[in-house]
């Protein structure tokens, strides 16, 4: 964060100490609407899961092929999006967020109206590069829009965005798709993100760049080894909740003994855990950030431990799984905060990068179940090797905070060194 910024943060938090408590302080409706932009670009990565068999059937392909689509999608945000956010750092970010949303929108109708597999490919790498950059820049602009003390919880309702659109989101695209066409679910996130725009242009002020920092200088910022290590705390704390989330729907079938109809209920109800422990955590990082990161992987840790041991009781696999999402997505707005903490004057491609990381995470963590599942514990050793993959996230937290530490016991001597 640069001298600039931290004056305007303390200008925000001397006004509203003076005038009224941080409680009665009202969160712009920009942060909303962003949150909502979020809702639409997060549903578009996703929704090509439920319509696979529709566009394979299309194209003639088979399944396999037809995935890549979801494949390319993830490549474009872990490559593209760090890639766009450093090159752009000098353009104001309300115009470039509008820039970003109307590139989304050039993708979804390229997506809706192609007849070619391969521009299908195209189209849905131009929204996967919008992606990346418009998720990570929106962190650092509601950061900044949030009145003093609420930066957490305005994060928090960015990521509540993305569990919405898992649980409501893909569901409603794939009906749409499924009852009037998978095209159809294309227009309508093309007519979506338009409405997004009109919108962007009119609700979001505009967010000041201050001194523009190149790319040279921002990759610098962010190999240094504090940035590194909050990157590399999120990859293992992500790759420890999806290690066992990309399983769970077998483990509920099979070990907790639910019909497959079932298992759709519970995970709504993973879905609401993770939207209430997205927005409780964003609360409490306010307070504590890395009290609030140790706390909800721990208790992820715990959580997933007793699935693993308890999840065939019917009962306790609902409980355990509500707790699952409440407590596995608490980990997300402070792993945000963290590295924007630790990125010095980089913090629009550490967002970017830390977007990444998720998906980085992601997709180790689904790697590492896999090869669980095929140990004698079958499908319990899935959240096990979820549980093993969070602890070394925790190790990297508090490598963290003893670095911290560190640094602030060679303050004093240097101050007085300089002094003298």
């Amino acid at each position: 964060m640069t001298n600039n910024e931290n004056k305007d943060r303390d200008t925000k938090q001397i006004s509203g100490s003076n005038q009224y408590s941080l409680e009665k302080v009202r969160m712009p409706i920009a942060v909303y609407f962003l949150a909502f932009s979020i809702f639409i670009i997060c549903t578009a990565e996703l929704l090509p899961m439920g319509l696979l068999p529709h566009i394979a059937r299309d194209f003639d392909m088979d399944l396999s092929h037809t995935g890549l689509l979801i494949t390319v999608y993830a490549l474009g945000v872990a490559i593209g999006g760090p890639l766009i956010t450093a090159a752009t750092g000098h353009i104001d970010r309300k115009k470039l967020l509008i820039g970003l949303l109307i590139l989304f929108v050039g993708g979804a109708l390229l997506s809706a109206i192609t007849t070619d597999f391969n521009l299908l490919m195209v189209g849905r790498l131009l929204c996967s590069f919008s992606h990346g950059t418009l998720v990570g820049v929106s962190i650092v602009v509601v950061q900044r829009l949030a009145p003093a003390g609420k930066e957490g919880r305005a994060i928090s309702y960015l990521t509540v965005g993305l569990t919405v659109a898992t649980v409501l989101g893909v569901p409603v695209g794939t009906f749409i798709g499924s009852s009037f066409g998978w095209r159809m679910s294309f227009y309508v996130l093309a007519i979506a993100a338009t409405i997004c725009v009109v919108g962007m242009a009119w609700l979001v002020p505009v967010v000041r760049v201050g001194k523009s920092v190149g790319m040279v200088k921002q990759t610098r910022e962010i190999f240094r080894i504090k940035p590194l290590t909050a990157l590399l705390t999120t990859i293992f704390s992500s790759g420890g909740l999806f290690a066992g989330y990309t399983y769970i729907a077998p483990y509920l079938e099979e070990i907790s003994g639910f019909s497959p109809k079932a298992v759709s209920p519970i995970m709504l109800a993973f879905g609401l855990g993770s939207a209430i422990g997205n927005i409780v955590s964003g609360k409490l990082a306010d307070k504590g950030l890395m009290q609030t990161l140790l706390g909800s992987l721990i208790a992820m840790i715990i959580t997933m431990t007793s699935f693993s041991f308890f999840g065939h009781v019917p009962i306790l696999a609902i409980l355990f799984s509500f707790l699952w999402g409440l407590t596995g997505f608490a980990i997300v707005t402070p792993l945000n905060m963290l590295v924007l903490r630790k990125a010095g004057d980089a913090a629009d491609l550490a967002a970017s990068l830390n977007i990444s990381a998720f998906n980085i995470g992601s997709a180790i963590g689904a790697a590492l179940g896999g090869v669980a599942i095929h140990t004698a514990l079958g499908l319990r050793a899935a959240p096990l090797s979820g549980a093993v993959t969070g602890l070394v996230g925790i190790l990297f937290a508090f490598s963290l905070i003893w670095m911290d530490r560190q640094s602030s016991l060679k303050q004093p001597i240097n101050q007085k060194s300089n002094n003298t």
